[in-house]
């Protein structure tokens, strides 16, 4: 197993700030190992451990949002689904403050979680940008939902369970649903390449949104099978959060998000 990198200390405001070259132009980005996706869950779990409860804060206010969000839809079939993806989506947007716990443990900062709270206050303007997006994603997602449930569901009025539970086990629906699927795995494809190091790239560096994107793809590019294999645990970790009623995510949030950070710093010179 690879030894974690040397980690060095972000670029200054002066030399990365907005407008400026160093802002515009994407980092290079490094080939990594295969297990590079289980050192990071190692070294994320240790920042866990650090300040359990500065951490665990993020994980509760994450499910605490993923629970409104379901519930607000629980009787809306035609969302219900779209709202899990969605809520997927701007996670990562309220992991900033784990992002900038793992930065400062990184650079041996004193931190606290109040502290961490102010990671928007490094770079607002690429992380307002890259939430926006995300809003955007999330909405556009909800919209095709929409339309491919109207379009090609056949049965009559369910509510959000028992119309996956129909969908699954009746052969008149294996078309949208396989519609549905192809849709949804191509959408967590592109967003996955665009955000697996843009965010808490962004909040260690003063770039601006596209360097971010331009670099996590990149990222991307140059390991295609390590991040196919990060992909997987997070959707792993996720489900299993799911599964136990976003109880699971007040750890697995927080876990993931200190993980993600070492993936950025693993991956990105």
């Amino acid at each position: 197993m690879n030894e974690p990198l040397a980690v060095t200390s972000a670029p200054s405001a002066r030399q990365t700030a907005p407008g400026s070259n160093a802002a515009m132009t994407p980092p290079k980005v490094r080939q990594v190992g295969f297990d590079a996706p289980l050192r990071w869950l190692r070294l994320g779990w240790a920042d866990l451990r650090r300040q359990p409860g500065a951490s665990l804060f993020y994980g509760i206010a994450i499910a605490v949002t993923g629970a409104v969000i379901l519930g607000v839809t629980a009787d809306l079939p035609y969302l219900f689904a779209a709202a899990i993806t969605g809520f997927l989506l701007v996670a990562p947007m309220l992991a900033a403050g784990l992002y900038e716990l793992s930065r400062c443990y990184l650079a041996n900062e004193p931190v606290t979680v109040f502290d961490s709270m102010k990671a928007w206050s490094r770079n607002p303007s690429g992380l307002v940008s890259f939430g926006l997006l995300s809003i955007l994603a999330g909405t556009a997602w909800q919209v095709a939902s929409v339309v491919i449930v109207a379009v090609f569901y056949k049965g009559g009025p369910l509510g959000p369970l028992a119309m996956m539970i129909e969908v699954l086990v009746n052969p008149k629906h294996y078309l949208m649903f396989f519609i549905y699927l192809a849709s949804g795995g191509v959408l967590a494809a592109l967003i996955f390449a665009f955000s697996v190091v843009s965010m808490p790239m962004l909040v260690d560096r003063r770039c601006d949104l596209l360097c971010a994107l331009v670099t996590s793809v990149n990222a991307v590019a140059e390991n295609p099978l390590p991040l196919v294999l990060w992909a997987f645990i997070i959707m792993l970790l996720t489900g299993l959060g799911f599964a136990t009623a976003l109880l699971g995510l007040v750890v697995v949030l927080p876990w993931l998000g200190h993980a993600s950070f070492h993936a950025y710093k693993d991956l990105v010179e």
